[in-house]
């Protein structure tokens, strides 16, 4: 039983990692096409999770938290490209 799950885990586990090693290599991919370093992507994430958190108990109707939490991850994200990317092209 025990040999069972840690197989199970560490199939998953492997999964996971190749999962995340075809995203990355597909965003220095085109990120490299582009000839843009953008290091941004992560932080956005974590802001459309924090307002996904931060509306989630505020709206009783489910499309109304994603419209606001897709808007607000919007303005940061045109925010950074005007702030910070715009000075690097």
């Amino acid at each position: 039983m025990n040999f069972v799950l840690v197989l199970e885990q560490t199939l998953n586990g492997l999964q996971l990692g190749v999962m995340l090693f075809l995203m990355a290599a597909g965003l220095t991919l085109v990120f490299g096409i582009m000839n843009l370093v953008n290091l941004a992507h992560g932080s956005l994430y974590m802001v459309g999770a924090y307002l996904r958190h931060l509306f989630l108990p505020g709206y009783r109707v489910v499309s109304a938290g994603r419209a606001a939490r897709i808007a607000g991850t919007l303005v940061v994200g045109i925010v950074v490209e005007l702030v910070a990317l715009r000075t690097l092209y």
